[in-house]
């Protein structure tokens, strides 16, 4: 008998027996691959080989789309915030009868996922586009900075978008380059942890985004995710000096180099928020409504970030750097390469290349006036780029290259401090 999505199963193989529910298969896994959720509640895929025996023990249904009957009605005393979906499904039911999850892009259903939306926000969705986030190019970038420019005049209060967590970074700070002097914050956020795990974080991110994006008097760009490995707070992280620091902890994105903007706080209980607040910890950011929109999506992909590390073949380092418009460089400790190779870069600027100097170590300052092999790097054209992280670097610098081919023009713009990019001194508390 063949196994069908639904189907309860047992698999034997290589002396193993494994037992669960068959899930439904999306076209990147392989044919002769069964995808099961265990007993446990995790999802394994099992190759299907000679000697693999299959027994369906029980025969079940595939996951079907349904609707629950959920009545939304606007709250004239609420404010509107626009949710921007980037990838997959936003809004997402498991089937527990299979361990499928199924899902439908409305509000009712959103609603139906996530109840306590009712108490914090009129919502208003969209879908920007539907990828991975590791499949994200610029295109996406300025795709979602038009949505999010065209709910902005459109009346939202607030805009959040939701995003895979690998990326975000990077998107966080193309765009608080392209929307400038916004009146209203824009917030990104994701999840470490599917929504069919008993541990995942997409609720508590969720409503905190919105609580971030509608209730507070910040505007501009931000990331907000777990605070801690605990499901009670939230940070609000700054656009371009956040980063994702672990592969699977929920309290993965940090802010480096700085300190974060705030901590959000949204209590629910039985669908219902109960308790709400936002602390905001630091100054230096715009107030909401202070702000006419700019658009600025302006951006040239040609750019390259390249790690400097012991044994890098000269060829290749001098073929990556005349090989495009741009190349940031993670130098070693304060913004250093291996001294044969400052030749190569000398070449690459004479022809043209913006070469952009940071710092592997993410933390502090590249410096180009304490020791000799970075003097020589200065002197053959290399821009140092003070505290700027490397991701954020690349971004702005493709932006940059989107506004001119000149290279002083471009150091000029690397140089101005436009998103809080760069801070104006290091602080001992920004370092943990």
């Amino acid at each position: 008998m063949v196994a069908e999505p639904g189907d309860v199963v047992e698999i034997f193989k290589d002396g193993v027996k494994y037992g669960g529910t068959v899930l439904p298969k999306t076209e990147e896994i392989p044919a002769d691959v069964l995808l099961v959720k265990l007993e446990n509640g995790y999802n394994i895929g099992v190759r299907i080989t000679p000697g693999t025996e299959v027994r369906v023990v029980g025969k079940g249904e595939p996951p079907k789309k349904y609707s629950v009957p959920v009545r939304v009605e606007e709250n004239p005393e609420l404010p509107t915030a626009a949710l921007v979906a980037t990838g997959g499904t936003i809004a997402s039911r498991v089937d527990y009868r299979t361990g499928g999850v199924v899902a439908e892009f409305t509000v009712e259903d959103f609603i139906l996922s996530f109840p306590e939306i009712r108490d914090l926000a009129n919502l208003r969705l969209r879908q920007a586009s539907n990828i991975f986030s590791e499949d994200m190019v610029p295109e996406h970038w300025v795709e979602i900075a038009e949505c999010v420019a065209e709910e902005v005049r459109g009346g939202a209060d607030g805009v959040v978008i939701t995003h895979g967590t690998d990326t975000m970074h990077y998107t966080a700070a193309f765009l608080s380059f392209a929307l400038q002097d916004l009146p209203v914050p824009v917030v990104l956020v994701g999840a470490q942890r599917s929504s069919d795990r008993p541990s995942s974080d997409a609720a508590l991110n969720l409503l905190n985004a919105i609580n971030v994006a509608v209730n507070t008097d910040l505007a501009g760009t931000f990331v907000v995710m777990h605070e801690s490995m605990d499901d009670r707070y939230c940070t609000i992280h700054p656009g371009t000096r956040v980063r994702k620091m672990h592969t699977s902890r929920r309290d993965t994105f940090k802010t480096v180099g700085d300190t974060p903007v705030g901590r959000s706080f949204v209590l629910a209980r039985g669908g219902r928020v109960v308790e709400r607040k936002a602390d905001i910890w630091r100054d230096g950011f715009r107030k909401r409504g202070k702000g006419r929109l700019k658009v600025d999506t302006k951006v040239n992909p040609d750019v390259f970030l390249l790690k400097a590390f012991p044994g890098l073949k000269k060829s290749v380092f001098e073929k990556i750097l005349l090989g495009h418009d741009g190349v940031i460089i993670e130098g070693t400790g304060l913004g250093h390469v291996r001294q044969d190779l400052i030749p190569c870069i000398s070449e690459a600027v004479e022809s043209g290349v913006f070469v952009g100097i940071t710092s592997q170590t993410l933390f502090g300052r590249v410096h180009p006036h304490v020791y000799s092999t970075a003097i020589k790097m200065r002197k053959a054209g290399a821009v140092y780029l003070q505290d700027m992280l490397p991701e954020t670097a690349l971004v702005k610098l493709m932006w940059a290259l989107g506004h001119t081919k000149d290279r002083k023009k471009a150091e000029e713009i690397m140089l101005t401090n436009y998103a809080g990019e760069i801070t104006p001194r290091s602080s001992p508390k920004a370092f943990w």
